[in-house]
């Protein structure tokens, strides 16, 4: 099992990849049968054929991930990120994510989940999409 620190780093290590535009980069620290849930409550993506499409999709609309904070678990399995994200689709979207990632024994992200709802996520002058449409005079 991958220790806390390499857990914590590869976290670090998908968003600079990202970042980067590195789609293959980044589908290298997940098994072949992933399953990526972004949003959780939405069907997953499953596979890394459909995550990398999910990723080229990201790229395309100049994605920017910003990690936070990361915590581990004691069982030596899971990595808990606090990340920024943004997105130029072409408005600017705003995300507060908080994923979590389950690594297989070999240290590949095996299941991830990315926690967050419409009041998660603003949209271009930063009215959370979520919100109700303000009050007219």
């Amino acid at each position: 099992m991958p220790d806390e620190a390499f857990r914590k780093e590869m976290a670090l290590e998908y968003a600079r990849r990202l970042n980067e535009r590195d789609v293959e980069g980044a589908l290298a620290l997940f098994t072949d049968d992933v399953v990526f849930e972004d949003p959780v409550g939405r069907p997953p993506t499953i596979g890394k054929e459909a995550l990398r499409r999910h990723l080229v999709m990201s790229v395309e609309n100049q994605v920017h991930e910003s990690p936070e904070v990361s915590v581990t678990s004691m069982c030596g399995r899971f990595v808990a990120t606090s990340t920024r994200v943004v997105l130029r689709t072409p408005a600017v979207l705003k995300f507060h994510i908080i994923g979590i990632v389950e690594f297989d024994e070999d240290g590949l992200g095996r299941h991830v989940r990315a926690f967050w709802g419409m009041t998660d996520m603003t949209v271009g002058d930063g009215t959370p999409a979520g919100a109700a449409p303000a009050a007219g005079p």
